[in-house]
């Protein structure tokens, strides 16, 4: 027979059975009297609440639980399934829960045991897994996804809300070439660091519209970037100049200051193209098609950025009648120069001009490059069209010289299709023979990334153009990743430093000593140096300090006609 003694003893050794058990949960187990305060607790809950046991004696269930039902309600409810609750810990952190409740019965006194789960780890990782289906893994921007999914988020209330949408392509210049020459590791940090001026530019022109715009930037895979421009307000005019004053800041900050692959600088340029809306479409696949087309008509043009126009398309139908223009232009010499002044910039002397094709087309009126030398480079048309303009060229100079007009240098920009031709030479000679003209009238302007395709050929044929006295010029100079290695072999007489470097360059002192740098490399190797895209005259005066000789821009003119330039600078003609 068991004695009160025994008995006792046996409960004793139950209750610690018991309470090992529970202590041994990887589950908090806490319980509630009918009033909700805590009456025990185990080990496993007082460590995911750091309260000691003591201090979790007497605590009521809201201090604990952050939830919509009140204890009496719990206790009173369906017990069967867990509940997801938040948590609070004695520091105050709240943290996620599943809490499954037992009711039973202790010395006549209900009591109610909630078994709590942490799932703090489960929602971490439920949110990483949703963040990388929603972030590009390497730059940490917006995929292509997701990019979707806010665009077509906006679309859905863009016009209740009263705002106005941009699609914006971006894709960075030569980024494969330097790609491989550094090394996909190297590369990478390349595309992390253009995420970052990316994002940096966005908050720049965001900061900037006083809030109108708001700008979300995302890497859509490779070099290939894009961004969603929101404005608030309905003028299309308006959203037009405000998408590309933002675009600018983006291209800006990207080409802001140097890349380093070791001690290596290099400089990365984008070229963008916009798609409008409603204006160029009402979807997200028609306007990144469309925005997709302007960017790379900007690309093959040698632009920065392009507005989606609809012969951007260059459809077969459209493609093949402007070739067909472009042969009747050819030969009805609908081709026309346009000069735009270089100036000394200590005393604003004009000292040349740059003469830059038009097309004086007969239905579509004046067109700029973009509007057709995509079409002339694909159809093999564009060393024609060079000649055609040498020819156009000589001739405009010789007149003006002849009617006794200001004595200074025309240049003229050479394709890589007439540089490879190895007819450059004889057809300088032959157009200066032609209309009378001495050999120090003319440049002739190389792009920089042009003559990095075939250095050693380019440099031979140059080299033969000097010997007869036309001078040569680098043009876009820092565009370009090797041009460095090379300058001192280049028979090169002139320097123009790319149009990205100079723009706002009176606000930005990082590009500055960039610009400082390029200046003095080009003048210790005795090359004139001339500043392209003044737009201000503080930039103008930044260059000015820097000690750059000359300079042209917008500050100055844009490209005009012949007689318009006659009238404005060269009085006497």
């Amino acid at each position: 027979m068991t004695t009160p003694i025994e008995m006792n003893d046996a409960i004793v050794a139950l209750e610690r059975e018991i309470f090992a058990i529970l202590d041994a949960s990887a589950d908090g187990i806490i319980t509630f009297d009918a009033l909700g305060f805590v009456v025990g607790s185990n080990l496993s809950a007082q460590r995911l609440f750091q309260y000691s046991s003591v201090e979790l004696l007497g605590l009521d269930f809201s201090a604990l639980f952050e939830t919509t039902d009140s204890f009496n309600r719990v206790n009173a409810g369906m017990l069967n399934d867990a509940i997801r609750v938040t948590a609070v810990r004695a520091d105050g952190k709240r943290f996620p829960v599943d809490v499954r409740y037992r009711k039973f019965e202790s010395d006549s006194e209900s009591r109610l045991v909630g078994s709590i789960h942490d799932v703090s780890a489960e929602e971490e990782s439920r949110t990483q897994l949703h963040q990388m289906e929603r972030l590009d893994y390497l730059t940490r921007l917006s995929n292509r996804s997701f990019f979707q999914e806010t665009i077509e988020s906006y679309l859905q209330s863009i016009d209740e809300a009263q705002q106005q949408l941009a699609v914006v392509m971006i894709d960075l210049n030569r980024f494969k070439r330097i790609n491989e020459s550094i090394g996909h590791s190297a590369g990478d940090d390349v595309l992390r660091t253009v995420a970052q001026r990316l994002k940096r530019g966005a908050a720049q022109a965001m900061k900037n519209s006083d809030r109108k715009l708001t700008i979300k930037i995302a890497r859509l895979g490779g070099d290939e970037f894009a961004a969603v421009v929101l404005r608030v307000g309905q003028d299309d005019a308006l959203l037009q100049i405000d998408v590309s004053t933002a675009v600018d800041h983006l291209l800006a900050e990207l080409a802001r200051t140097a890349f380093y692959a070791g001690d290596t600088p290099m400089w990365i340029t984008g070229s963008a193209g916009i798609a409008l809306h409603p204006r160029n479409g009402r979807d997200y696949s028609t306007l990144l098609k469309k925005a997709d087309a302007a960017l790379h008509h900007a690309k093959s043009t040698g632009g920065e950025i392009d507005i989606y126009r609809d012969d951007m398309q260059l459809t077969p139908s459209f493609y093949l009648k402007t070739e067909v223009d472009l042969y009747s232009a050819l030969l009805k010499q609908q081709f026309v120069p346009h000069f735009q002044p270089r100036v000394n910039l200590d005393d604003g002397r004009l000292v040349g001009a740059e003469a830059l094709v038009r097309w004086q087309h007969p239905n579509r009126g004046l067109l700029s490059p973009g509007d057709f030398l995509p079409v002339a480079k694909t159809a093999g048309l564009i060393s024609r069209i060079d000649l055609q303009m040498l020819d156009l060229t000589c001739r405009q100079v010789a007149h003006w010289r002849h009617t006794g007009s200001l004595d200074i240098v025309f240049s003229l920009n050479v394709s890589e299709q007439l540089l490879k031709s190895g007819r450059l030479l004889s057809e300088i000679e032959r157009a200066l023979g032609v209309h009378g003209l001495e050999s120090s009238c003319l440049e002739i302007e190389i792009n920089e990334e042009v003559l990095m395709e075939d250095v050693v050929s380019a440099i031979e044929e140059l080299e033969a153009v000097r010997e007869y006295g036309v001078k040569v010029s680098i043009d876009d100079f820092g565009t370009g990743r090797t041009a460095l290695r090379w300058l001192h072999d280049l028979p090169v007489d002139i320097m123009k430093i790319d149009q990205s470097f100079i723009r706002d360059l009176a606000n930005h002192p990082e590009t500055q000593s960039v610009v400082k740098s390029v200046i003095q490399l080009g003048q210790g190797l005795g090359l004139e140096v001339v500043a392209e895209g003044i737009e201000s005259s503080e930039d103008e005066a930044v260059l000015k300090a820097l000690h750059c000789a000359t300079g042209q821009g917008y500050y100055y003119a844009k490209p005009m006609p012949a007689t318009e330039f006659a009238a404005r600078f060269m009085k006497g003609a």
